[in-house]
């Protein structure tokens, strides 16, 4: 069967080292009977024999000391010890001819020609590419020139190259008008909320009770929204805090709103729960715990935390001292396994939270 022997180059993956005892030997390194340096990178990947016989590696011999056959039993003279080690055989880092991806960088040190299309991504030092008898300059600037100063609906909207010269002068892209309905100028003091994928703004017809689209909203400048609000409820989504909602009137919600319950396992120890991020908790202990005061105590926050005992129970939950329970008395929480309490909470200010605890649901 073949295999990639040993090569000038010095890769290989597998390499032959012959000793031939003197008497006595219980362990061969360095200079073989060929002059040849014993040496390997790993000693799993060797086989030892001794007059033709294959020893066992760990029983008959050793590889613990580097480049060196160990533990052997004494050797006769004359005894011929062969070793095959086997190395590591390194392919070089070639592109397919068929394609390939360049991962590092790639110099031409000569004239290169490119057929079919080509993508050229990423920057590059040189001052121009030449393909097909085009030059491309880097750095082209690009300006906006409009041949009417407000960007009404009347004239044109050009893009143009102003760092071209000679040839290349007056290079620019035209949009004609119209083209741009969003530089559309529009009444002072109006913001617009404009759609930008054709399905339009959905409206609530509270006259026909039906829905009806729309491709813009103008708000002029002190539109107020009729109670109730004709649109349909925004959904904010990020980290940003939404402004007071109020204005000496009710707010109201037709339908339902939740807040997430963050799920967390606790391990022993003191533990601060954070009420800008969460407002509602499910804590699964594991064993006893202290809650902390709470980071970020905001008059007005309430919320419910659910204290879990893990399958074998008996964990006791401890309390910081802004935590008030009725009569000042924290509660003792139920400890058989898999039971589950609950304590809902309102924050008074910033030092004081009052709680109830509600214990040993099913």
């Amino acid at each position: 069967m073949p295999y990639l022997g040993r090569s000038t180059d010095g890769f290989g993956v597998r390499d032959r080292f012959v000793f031939t005892a003197s008497g006595s030997e219980t362990s061969l390194s360095g200079s073989d009977d060929n002059s040849r340096t014993l040496k390997y990178q790993d000693g799993t990947y060797i086989d030892v024999f001794m007059n033709g016989v294959l020893l066992l590696r760990g029983t008959d011999y050793n590889t613990t000391t580097a480049n060196t056959i160990g533990g052997l039993a004494s050797l006769a003279a004359s005894d011929i010890v062969e070793i095959i080690v086997y190395d590591v055989f390194s392919v070089a880092n070639t592109v397919a001819q068929t394609g390939g991806t360049y991962t590092g960088g790639v110099t031409f040190s000569s004239t290169t020609t490119f057929t079919g299309a080509q993508t050229l991504t990423g920057t590059t030092s040189a001052t121009q590419i030449d393909i097909e008898g085009e030059t491309l300059l880097e750095e082209r600037a690009i300006m906006l020139e409009g041949t009417d100063s407000d960007f009404s609906n009347e004239g044109s909207l050009l893009l143009l190259d102003a760092s071209a010269s000679g040839t290349d002068a007056g290079e620019k892209l035209l949009f004609e008008a119209n083209t741009l309905d969003s530089l559309t100028k529009e009444d002072p003091d109006a913001l617009v909320l404009e759609d930008n994928d054709n399905n339009g703004f959905i409206f609530h017809n509270t006259s026909t009770n039906e829905r009806v689209s729309t491709q813009k909203i103008t708000l002029e400048s002190g539109t107020q929204f009729e109670i109730p609000n004709t649109l349909t409820a925004p959904k904010v989504t990020g980290v940003a805090e939404i402004a007071n909602i109020g204005g000496d009137q009710n707010t109201n919600f037709d339908n339902s709103v939740s807040v997430d319950v963050k799920a967390m396992s606790l391990g022993a120890g003191t533990h601060i729960l954070d009420l800008d991020r969460n407002a509602n908790f499910q804590l699964t202990l594991s064993g006893n715990i202290t809650l902390a005061n709470p980071a970020n105590l905001t008059a007005g926050t309430t919320g419910s935390i659910f204290v879990v005992q893990d399958g074998t129970g008996s964990r006791t939950v401890a309390y910081g001292s802004s935590w008030d329970f009725i009569g000042g008395t924290a509660p003792t929480m139920t400890t058989a396994a898999s039971s589950v309490d609950r304590i809902d909470y309102i924050v008074l200010d910033s030092t004081n939270i009052h709680a109830v605890a509600t214990l040993a649901y099913s």
